[in-house]
């Protein structure tokens, strides 16, 4: 059995891109309390790009 992940993105311009992913209207019986502004995830891979245009 797997753990549970949860992830939060923030964008250096967008501000939190994860923002109301974890309620119910996004996933319906699956949210839980205090998480609200988490990606609810089972696994996770990850890359960094750089656009050259950050501040």
């Amino acid at each position: 059995m797997s753990d549970i992940i949860y992830l939060t993105i923030t964008g250096e311009q967008q501000g939190c891109i994860s923002s109301r992913c974890g309620t119910s209207a996004s996933i319906g019986n699956r949210w839980q309390i205090g998480h609200d502004d988490e990606i609810f995830a089972f696994s996770l891979s990850n890359s960094i790009t750089n656009t050259g245009k950050g501040s």
